[in-house]
């Protein structure tokens, strides 16, 4: 699948609804010390930009980085109609082009697990660099028990490439909770469950499955 045209052949992808989940974990940014203003949120894999709007709009200073040139343009787009600023880039979800201890939060949702387990390994040590001593961090994984696992063809275990649909072609990983737990082994965990649901989009018998991950990089290790 080429991501530059999803959002162009797909529109309906171009999500508007804040996920529940990214608006569990603003109580926790809130209450890092600091005004708005002063903290720096970034969003891996910011889509078509629905996040990047959520935080921007809420006064914090917005990053964000993703594969797709089209999903830049639209997010870029929606932020200019409403007077908004984010620093946008396109970059490979396994480099995070910023500074060690950059970041107050980072999220990344619906993306992470697109992708083979060593290249999502590299992802999390890279957002675990970025975020600064008890930055928060949330984060979602396909589960075993979406309607998706085990179709399409298996490149490593419990991770298949679909053959037909709209991310036919792209590689996606499953886990359980102790595959998620280990995982994000390295932050200290808020809050782990999980969500199965039919999924925003129409498109029959699909249930989405997801382990959210919600924690904080330890400020000493013994607050792991």
């Amino acid at each position: 699948m080429d991501w530059d045209q999803l959002y162009i052949k797909h529109p309906e992808f171009c999500i508007k609804e804040i996920a529940k989940e990214v608006e569990e974990v603003l109580p926790l940014i809130e209450a890092i010390p600091g005004e708005a203003g002063d903290k720096k949120i970034y969003d891996l894999g910011f889509g078509a930009g629905r996040h990047i709007l959520f935080f921007a709009e809420r006064g914090y200073q917005v990053f964000g980085d993703d594969i797709s040139k089209s999903g830049k343009a639209i997010t870029e787009e929606l932020l200019a109609e409403k007077g908004l600023k984010a620093k946008l880039g396109l970059s490979d979800m396994t480099v995070i082009p910023y500074q060690d201890n950059y970041f107050d939060a980072i999220i990344n949702r619906g993306v992470i697990t697109h992708n083979t387990l060593n290249n999502i390994e590299t992802c999390i040590a890279e957002m675990y660099r970025t975020l600064r001593p008890r930055g928060i961090v949330m984060t979602t994984f396909i589960s075993t028990e979406s309607s998706e696992y085990a179709k399409g063809t298996e490149i490593e275990p419990n991770t298949f490439i679909p053959d037909s649909g709209p991310e036919e072609g792209v590689a996606h990983y499953f886990v359980n909770k102790a595959k998620t737990e280990a995982l994000m082994a390295q932050f200290k965990k808020i809050r782990l469950y999980h969500f199965k649901h039919k999924g925003i989009l129409d498109v029959g018998n699909y249930i989405s499955a997801h382990w959210i991950y919600i924690g904080k990089k330890p400020n000493t290790i013994k607050e792991v």
